[in-house]
């Protein structure tokens, strides 16, 4: 019977390990996707922002000229 509870608790002891591990495994590969998500957003947003800048120079700069313009009139 002590060999038979040996055996069972060793047994026991691997199957939860291998749970673990396959947690484990799985948190990291979430971590890593979240990871990538985060790296390509970034990337989204700067590229936003560099777009909106872009947009507002010219904006700025086509304003800038009309007031001109219309101070020579």
């Amino acid at each position: 019977k002590g060999v038979a509870t040996c055996c069972d608790s060793h047994y026991e002891l691997v199957e939860q390990f291998k749970c673990l591990e396959q947690q484990s495994e799985s948190r990291i590969q979430l971590l890593q996707d979240l990871q990538e998500f985060f790296r390509r957003k970034v990337e989204i947003e700067l590229e936003y922002s560099r777009s909106l800048d872009k947009l507002a120079e010219r904006f700025s700069s086509k304003i800038r000229s009309s007031r001109e313009h219309q101070q020579f009139k």
